[in-house]
C-alpha cells in the first residue's frame, strides 16, 4: 500500500487577504523582474548569460521555462539538469526563481511536448478545428504546428507524471526555496476555432455538463458572467448536454473549452501540490482584445476575462490566474484580473516602467515581470525602476499591506491626478510643463533635447521598445509622516484637511553599483524637480504639519 506523505513545506506562501501578500518565511515580498526568452533556458550557457543580465538590470526574480521535451526525452526517463543550472545561476545572482512548466500547451500549441508524444497521434490525438480565420503568429502556407487534444486521457496522465517528477526534483534540489512559484502550462487554449472538434471532444460536448459547473453557475450572481448569462438564456437547466444547457455558439463553446482546459491544469496542479506546498498559477493570453474579438482569434478556453469564474471553479489548486499584458491599454487588463478574489501578478508584460508602477501601486500586484528582460537596456528607465523597487522592497511591501501605496500614471492629455495616502491628499502634475511655465516667467527655458530617453531594449533586439515618455510615480507612505517616491517627470504637492503641510526634508536616493543608497539632501531650487524629467529617480520626502 502506497504511503501518502503530507506535502513538503515551502517558505513561500500567500496571506489570506485581501489585501493578498506573497510571504517568504512570513515576511511580505514583491517579485519584480522579468521572464527570459523562451529558448534562454535550453542550455547551461544560455541560462548563465540570461540570468546574469536579468540581475544586471535590477531584478529580484527571473521567470524561466522548463520544457517537457527537454525534461523527458524518452518516456519515463527524466533529466532535470537544466533546472539544476537555473537553480545554480539564480542563487549565484541572488535571484528568486519562478519556473514555467511548458508541458502539453504553450501559446495554444504543443511544440514543447516530447517527440514520443507528438509522434504518436493514435495515443495522443490532435485537436481538430474548423478554421475560421488566420491564427496569430502564423501566415498562409506556414508549416503546421502540433496542437494536442486536451481531452486525451493519455496526454493528461503523461503530462501530470512529468510535472510530478519536476516537483519531486524541486523538493530534493531546492529545499531552501529559491523557487518562489511554478506556472502550470502557458497561455493555453485553442486557436482558429472556438472548440476542439476531435472525436474525444465531440464525445465530451455531447455528454452532460458536469454537475460541479452547473452548481457553480447557479450560485453566480445573475448576469454577472458569460456562463451565467448563457445558462439563464437557455432556461437554467440543471442537466443536459452542453449545447442544451449553454447553447451552440462560440461563447458557449468557450465555456466548454474553459472547463476542459482548467480541469486539465487543475489535475497537474493538485498532483504537484500533493508533493510540495508551492504556490502555483497559470497565465492568460488576453481576450477579447483589439483585433481578437471572438474565441478562437484568442485562445478559446484559456483563462481569458470572459471565463475567469469558470477557471476558478475548475482549478482551485491554483493560487491565481495571471494576465500576459501586451496591449497598450494595460490598465483595463489589470482591472479584470485584480479583483481581490485572488492575488494579482503580471507574469508577462511589455518593457514599460509605468506599468510596473501601476501594477504594484494602483492594483496591489504581488509582482510584475517583463517578457524578454534578457534584452533589456541596463541604462533604461525600466532597469532603474526595477532596481529602486527591488532595493526598497521591504518598505514598499509593508506599506502595500497597510494600504499606504498608490501610483500615478499621466496618460497623454492628462494634466493632474490626485491620491490620498495616510490622511494626506497628494496632487501630481506633469513636471515638464509646470517647470517650463515657471522658468519662462523667470526668463529661461528647458531645451527639449534634455528630455530624450533611451530605448528600453538593447541595440539589435528583435523588437525595439521605446523609452517611457509618460510621467509616473510609485508613492509609498513610510509611516513616519513622510513618503517614498519613485518615478519621473511628476511634481507632487501635499495637503491635509486639518493642518498646513510643508516639506521638511528631501533625501535623494541614487543607484550605486546596483544598490540603492542615499544621495544629496535636496533643498532650494533642486526641490523644483525632485523626480527627474529625463530618467527614473527616487527620494524620501518628509513632511511637517503646522
Amino acid at each position: 500500500m502506497t504511503e501518502h506523505l503530507p506535502p513538503a513545506p515551502r517558505p513561500w506562501t500567500f496571506s489570506s487577504g485581501p489585501p493578498f501578500a506573497l510571504l517568504h518565511d512570513g515576511n511580505p515580498t514583491l517579485l519584480v523582474g522579468g521572464q527570459v526568452f523562451n529558448s534562454a533556458s535550453s542550455s547551461p550557457r544560455a541560462i548563465a548569460d540570461s540570468f546574469a543580465h536579468v540581475r544586471r538590470v535590477g531584478s529580484n526574480v527571473v521567470l524561466s521555462p522548463v520544457s517537457w521535451a527537454l525534461s523527458e526525452p524518452a518516456e519515463g526517463a527524466f533529466d532535470f539538469t537544466l533546472v539544476d543550472s537555473m537553480l545554480a545561476e539564480a542563487r549565484r545572482h541572488d535571484l528568486r526563481l519562478v519556473l514555467l512548466w511548458f508541458g502539453a500547451f504553450k501559446n495554444a500549441a504543443s511544440t514543447y511536448s516530447p517527440t514520443w508524444v507528438r509522434s504518436d497521434p493514435e495515443r495522443f490525438p490532435r485537436a481538430v478545428v474548423e478554421p475560421k480565420g488566420m491564427q496569430a503568429f502564423t501566415y498562409e502556407g506556414a508549416t503546421a504546428k502540433p496542437v494536442l487534444s486536451v481531452f486525451s486521457p493519455d496526454l493528461l496522465e503523461s503530462d501530470a507524471k512529468a510535472f510530478e517528477a519536476l516537483i519531486r526534483h524541486l523538493v530534493e534540489a531546492d529545499p531552501d526555496g529559491t523557487v518562489a512559484m511554478v506556472q502550470v502550462e502557458n497561455e493555453s487554449g485553442i486557436l482558429s476555432d472556438s472548440r476542439d472538434r476531435s472525436p474525444l471532444a465531440e464525445e465530451a460536448w455531447s455528454a452532460p455538463v458536469p454537475p460541479d459547473l452547473v452548481a457553480h453557475v447557479r450560485e453566480t450572481a445573475a448576469g454577472s458572467t458569460s456562463a451565467r448569462s448563457l445558462w439563464e438564456s437557455h432556461g437554467k437547466l440543471e442537466s443536459g448536454p452542453w449545447a442544451q444547457v449553454f447553447g451552440d455558439t462560440p461563447a458557449a463553446e468557450e465555456v466548454f473549452m474553459a472547463w476542459a482546459i482548467a480541469s486539465y491544469v487543475e489535475h497537474l496542479a493538485s498532483r504537484g501540490k500533493a508533493i510540495a506546498d508551492i504556490p502555483m498559477y497559470t497565465n492568460a493570453w488576453l481576450g477579447p482584445q483589439p483585433g481578437q474579438d471572438t474565441p478562437g482569434q484568442y485562445p478559446s478556453g484559456g483563462p481569458a476575462s470572459t471565463v475567469l469564474d469558470v477557471w476558478r471553479a475548475a482549478a482551485p489548486s491554483l493560487a491565481f490566474l495571471a494576465p500576459d499584458i501586451y496591449v497598450r491599454d494595460a490598465e483595463t487588463a489589470m482591472k479584470q484580473y485584480s479583483t481581490n478574489v485572488q492575488p494579482f501578478f503580471v507574469p508577462e508584460s511589455q518593457l514599460r516602467a509605468a506599468e510596473l508602477v501601476r501594477a504594484i501601486g494602483a492594483y496591489g500586484a504581488v509582482g510584475w515581470s517583463a517578457y524578454g528582460l534578457d534584452a533589456a537596456n541596463p541604462d533604461g528607465q525600466l532597469s532603474a525602476a526595477l532596481t529602486y523597487i527591488a532595493g526598497l522592497e521591504d518598505e514598499i511591501a509593508a506599506a502595500r499591506l497597510n494600504g499606504s501605496v498608490s501610483a500615478v500614471v499621466l496618460e497623454p492629455g492628462d494634466e493632474m491626478e490626485s491620491r490620498r495616502i495616510d490622511g494626506i491628499d497628494i496632487t501630481a502634475r506633469g513636471a515638464r510643463a509646470l517647470l517650463k511655465r515657471m522658468l519662462l516667467d523667470a526668463g529661461v527655458s528647458i531645451p527639449d533635447a534634455d528630455l530624450e530617453t533611451p530605448d528600453e531594449t538593447l541595440p539589435g533586439a528583435r523588437m525595439v521598445t521605446a523609452g517611457e515618455t509618460r510621467p509616473f510615480a510609485l508613492i509609498a507612505g513610510t509611516g513616519d509622516g513622510g513618503f517614498l517616491v519613485i518615478g519621473r517627470e511628476l511634481t507632487l504637492d501635499y495637503f491635509a484637511d486639518d493642518a498646513r503641510i510643508e516639506i521638511d526634508s528631501v533625501q535623494e536616493l541614487i543607484i550605486d553599483d546596483g544598490e540603492v543608497v542615499p544621495g544629496r539632501v535636496l533643498n532650494g531650487d533642486e526641490r523644483l524637480m525632485i523626480l527627474p524629467n529625463d530618467r527614473v529617480g527616487a527620494a524620501r520626502i518628509r513632511l511637517v504639519r503646522l
